[in-house]
């Protein structure tokens, strides 16, 4: 039986749905990334926050690759994006970073758990990339799904956990798993129920993918 130590949510649009769910993978010219971070804060981010329909833009930079910026972006629905895509606020964003933008990858996916606390900050941030074989999906996301609800409802330090699938490749799966910190980032890994997680997990992978972030800010969302 799941033990709720903290308030924790599904995010879900108010006809009780998932949401619309894309990644966007933002590079930068050399060294030029701390300018496109302060354009979107002093262009986009206000205006954003009064988007009833855009419930959370969570950005982070790669450790490996500060030209990197990864954003886990969820929305009411198409039309929500719609909206936010077309404001002239984005516009204007996007003209002023154009020069300094060397690609941008929009991935879409489908939300299979979109888990969070209801409140709080989070500063440490890990993402994964699986490729799971086909007659191991069901299992393998079921097992995932699990895991991700119980840990952001029972750990106090794990603020949000997010498990999408690629559209149309159902079998390649991105994770996101925001800590409050270090320290609760590593009392996670180290925990039993984390290790029991893996045991069950690993057989099931073809291929696995881990990302690490440089420290970062996330406020969560309180919209839905």
């Amino acid at each position: 039986m799941l033990m709720t130590t903290v308030d924790a949510k599904s995010i879900r649009t108010p006809e009780g749905n998932m949401p619309r769910v894309q990644w966007a993978v933002v590079e930068s010219t050399q060294g030029t990334m701390p300018q496109i971070i302060e354009m979107g804060a002093r262009i986009l981010a206000s205006t954003s926050a009064k988007e009833a329909g855009t419930y959370a833009l969570y950005g982070v930079i790669e450790h490996d690759n500060p030209n990197l910026m990864r954003l886990l972006e969820i929305y009411e629905s198409d039309e929500a994006y719609r909206i936010h895509s077309t404001s002239e606020a984005f516009q204007k964003y996007r003209a002023e970073r154009l020069p300094i933008l060397a690609g941008l990858k929009i991935l879409p996916v489908n939300g299979i758990v979109l888990e969070q606390k209801e409140r709080g900050v989070g500063s440490v941030v890990q993402t994964c990339h699986f490729e799971i074989a086909p007659i191991n999906l069901a299992k393998f996301q079921q097992i995932i799904s699990d895991e991700a609800v119980r840990a952001v409802h029972e750990d106090s330090g794990v603020m949000g956990a997010f498990v999408t699938a690629e559209q149309p490749r159902p079998n390649f799966l991105h994770t996101m798993i925001i800590f409050s910190d270090e320290d609760a980032a590593q009392k996670y890994f180290a925990s039993n129920e984390y290790k029991t997680f893996r045991k069950q997990i690993e057989p099931l992978i073809k291929t696995e993918q881990v990302i690490y972030y440089n420290p970062t800010k996330i406020s969560l969302s309180e919209k839905f």
